[in-house]
């Protein structure tokens, strides 16, 4: 299973998503990418991301990323 960081860098090969702390204010994250990766992350953990979840503060850190996800029942190492 792929980590939240991996697919982040799938999106966006060239940002430096380790040293942001807000990945949209950054520009590392633009409304595409959210959408990109919402598609990733429903093809890796198998859940269905609903367009309230595209909100750019689901997306601001790999913390809110986590939470989106354990809101849809994803567990363990993500």
């Amino acid at each position: 299973m792929k980590t939240i960081m991996e697919l982040l860098h799938e999106t966006n090969k060239d940002a430096d998503f380790e040293h942001s702390d807000d990945f949209v204010s950054d520009d590392l994250l633009d409304s595409m990418d959210i959408q990109m990766l919402a598609i990733a992350m429903e093809d890796e953990y198998h859940i269905k991301i609903d367009g309230t979840d595209l909100m750019p503060m689901n997306y601001t850190s790999v913390e809110a990323i986590r939470d989106l996800l354990r809101s849809h029942g994803v567990e363990g190492d993500i």
